[in-house]
C-alpha cells in the first residue's frame, strides 16, 4: 500500500493536507497517541522517517511519510504479519 500517490493516502485517511513539514506534536495528533510516544519511535527506530537538520534539534515529518507509515501497516487479518 506504501507504493499509493500522496494524493490516495490523503483520500484513504481522509487527511487534509497542510503543505507543509509536522512537527512531532502534529504527528502525535494524526496517530492518536502521545506526543512522548513519537519520541520513543524515533529512538527505537519504529516510526515514520523524519528529518532534524544538522544544529538543531527540531525534529520535522514529511505528511506523506506519516500516511505512508500508517498505511504500511496494512492487513487483512488480526493473524496476519505486517511486512517489514
Amino acid at each position: 500500500m506504501t507504493d499509493m500517490s500522496f494524493d490516495q493516502l490523503c483520500e484513504l485517511f481522509a487527511y487534509t493536507p497542510k503543505g507543509r513539514p509536522l512537527d512531532s506534536r502534529e504527528v502525535a495528533a494524526i496517530l492518536q497517541v502521545h506526543p512522548n510516544t513519537m519520541e520513543q519511535y524515533r529512538l527505537r527506530g519504529e516510526g515514520p522517517r523524519f528529518f532534524s537538520p544538522p544544529g538543531t534539534r527540531r525534529v520535522w515529518y514529511a505528511e506523506r511519510d506519516v500516511l505512508a507509515w500508517i498505511a504500511s501497516g496494512a492487513k487483512r487479518s488480526t493473524s496476519e504479519q505486517v511486512a517489514a
